[in-house]
């Protein structure tokens, strides 16, 4: 691949990382599972200290099985970079500061913090066909 194909691939992962993210925050959970693996791991603050595997613990925080988790949210991501992780370009790290902001059941405005690394891998170098397999998430601000 040349690096402006390369650059094009990997503006595309970050295109589908925020859609990702707005799946996530709209709690849009069938667009969510199009874009994530069957066995995506994870570091996040809801499970403490412990790795997280598949898609279960995740869809408790859909509004289909939390409807009070339903909450109009906007995310922005600062400085996000990406860089592929093997020779092949079948997998990219993806780090990003992700602002989330939403008006509590108080009414004022709230912006969270979190900082986040995310892993996507496609099954060839030739697909588009690509998937989030792992992610951390720290809350750095609240």
């Amino acid at each position: 691949m040349d690096s402006s194909s390369d650059a094009d691939d990997l503006a595309h992962v970050l295109d589908l990382n925020k859609q990702l993210l707005d799946a996530a925050v709209s709690g849009d959970w069938a667009k969510y599972v199009t874009l994530v693996s069957f066995d995506l791991t994870c570091f996040e603050a809801e499970a403490g200290t412990h790795l997280v595997k598949g898609l279960d613990f995740h869809q408790f925080y859909f509004p289909e099985t939390k409807p009070e988790a339903k909450v109009n949210k906007t995310t922005t991501l600062v400085n996000p970079t990406a860089s592929f992780l093997s020779v092949d370009k079948t997998s990219v790290l993806i780090t990003y500061v992700r602002l989330t902001q939403f008006v509590n059941a108080a009414g004022a405005a709230v912006t969270s913090e979190m900082s986040e690394t995310r892993i996507w891998t496609r099954s060839t170098s030739s697909s588009n066909d690509w998937n989030n397999v792992h992610f951390h998430r720290s809350v750095t601000k609240l």
